[in-house]
């Protein structure tokens, strides 16, 4: 039996995040210990957890919205600790994260009407331009920007409007987007699911980039991320905010429509990645997943929970992973999200079929895992491709993992039957690689010189080495571009460059 005193602790530490003992949460232990410190035990503590939990409902939830629950009410506390919060943005942060429950059931965001974005969006930070150069098969839709259907073996300008700057360009499955100095977009490609965000009336429409007109009223786009069938972008509030359609192995999983449609945030985001139909964003030092679960590729769904048609509404609330690592970075591949922490250590969760994240066991990864083979490579960036991943360490060090079938690994092995769980070093690139990046089934990597290798798949001539191939197994030196190379966006069948604008020569 507890004292009202007791009683009073326990209330106050249910608010903070005291909703269930775990052993693996230092912020758990922290008030478990306070409780104590109040004289409580154990069983008491158990006691009143498991009586506040049927109070409230929360024992007919999911583990999932539990511990989303939890986190929340952590976070608050770290935020009244450290600045302090009013009670409207405890509101504003409950609502948005859907964690006002009534039953078992998760209360959903809305997505489906348009947000209009407010004026006085700051201007964007002023980056390093660039000119799009695009190549590849299957043109037929206008990905590559050339105004017209033919394929591309080496780097074409894209055709852009006049007087139109780049400084980032993003891939999708079989449409591109710009994004422009002064914040606007511009997007080419299919339009058949809305994700060049205007409308094309015909197919002549969509063979050269052309400005978004379905985009709300005083947006500055600060980041584009495209993924199969929608495009996502981040503007310079840290507000997200997409377009298109997500599908899944059952068809279409959600219709987003042709109009950027605001995502909920509980702050704002840094960092967007888009993989084949699930979208991740980087908040604060946490990761946040929404969009389709069949693969596991959102890493806060269990497998019976993802594969309820039920739970769409559910998959479709941006919800933080409940690890108490601090994120730096992330990025998608078609059914997987990976997260780098400040530390060195990577996470993930999705498909891991042909060992695409590094992981012995089962074929998909259900919720966010530390891996620890690429935790001890002391990676900086990490790209990932359809079912392998690249990765860059501290030390200039290339390294590659998973399907091997067209010798997206770079071992100089081309094997249909043996994926590697083990990172394996790449052989043959200098030690001053600058940034990888990863197509479908191809790897990229280049150096601060502009030199630019590549290796994988050629079959839809994404290589960029001159000739076509079927496949280059080990890395081969990309032709036609110049230096610096600021990007690599890869889609299904296309590939985008953007490589720096040469200085103006002097006038003297």
């Amino acid at each position: 039996m507890l004292t009202p005193e007791q009683v009073h602790k326990m209330e106050e530490l249910w608010r903070r995040g005291l909703m269930k003992i775990s052993s693996h949460c230092p912020r758990l232990c922290a008030l478990v210990d306070e409780a104590v410190g109040a004289g409580l035990n154990m069983d008491q503590i158990r006691y009143f957890l498991k009586k506040a939990r049927a109070d409230t409902g929360m024992n007919t939830w999911e583990h999932e919205d539990i511990d989303r629950e939890v986190l929340i009410a952590l976070t608050l506390e770290e935020l009244r600790v450290r600045r302090g919060i009013s009670l409207q943005d405890e509101v504003n942060i409950l609502a948005l994260t859907g964690s006002q429950k009534t039953g078992s059931q998760p209360r959903a965001a809305s997505p489906s009407k348009p947000q209009e974005a407010s004026s006085g969006c700051p201007p964007l930070t002023p980056r390093p331009a660039g000119q799009p150069l695009s190549f590849g098969e299957g043109n037929d839709c206008g990905q590559l920007g050339t105004l017209d259907n033919e394929e591309r073996l080496l780097p074409t300008p894209v055709a852009l409007p006049a007087g139109k700057i780049i400084v980032d360009v993003a891939a999708g499955a079989m449409h591109s987007a710009f994004l422009t100095s002064e914040g606007g977009l511009l997007t080419c490609g299919l339009n058949d699911e809305g994700e060049l965000l205007r409308p094309t009336a015909q197919e002549e429409d969509c063979l050269g980039a052309a400005s978004t007109s379905l985009i709300p009223a005083g947006l500055v786009v600060a980041e584009v991320s495209c993924g199969g069938s929608f495009t996502a972008v981040r503007d310079t509030l840290g507000r997200v905010f997409w377009a298109g359609q997500l599908r899944d192995s059952g068809g279409v999983f959600h219709d987003i429509g042709p109009r950027l449609v605001e995502v909920p945030l509980w702050a704002p985001a840094t960092k967007i990645s888009a993989g084949g139909d699930h979208l991740a964003v980087l908040v604060g030092h946490k990761i946040a997943t929404c969009g389709a679960a069949s693969h596991g590729q959102l890493g806060r769904m269990r497998a019976r929970q993802a594969n309820k048609r039920t739970s769409k509404k559910a998959s479709l609330i941006l919800s933080p992973w409940t690890t108490a690592a601090k994120f730096t970075d992330v990025c998608c591949g078609e059914c997987n999200t990976l997260g780098l922490t400040a530390a060195g250590d990577v996470w993930g969760c999705g498909a891991n079929h042909q060992y695409q994240l590094a992981l012995e066991g089962p074929g998909i990864i259900w919720t966010h895992t530390r891996i620890p083979a690429l935790s001890r490579l002391q990676l900086v960036q990490v790209a990932m491709g359809e079912m392998h991943g690249v990765g860059l360490s501290s030390s200039g060090a290339v390294f590659c993992w998973g399907d091997r079938c067209d010798g997206q690994l770079g071992d100089g092995t081309i094997d249909q039957q043996e994926p590697s769980v083990t990172p394996l070093v790449v052989q043959g690139l200098p030690n001053n690689i600058r940034q990888v990046a990863a197509g479908p089934r191809q790897s990229y990597c280049w150096t601060s010189q502009g030199h630019a290798y590549a290796w994988g798949s050629g079959g839809s001539d994404q290589l960029c080495v001159g000739v076509q191939v079927y496949a280059k197994e080990s890395p081969f030196p990309m032709v036609g571009l110049r230096a610096p190379i600021l990007k690599i966006a890869v889609g299904a069948q296309h590939a985008i460059v953007l490589v720096g604008v040469p200085p103006a020569p002097s006038s003297t």
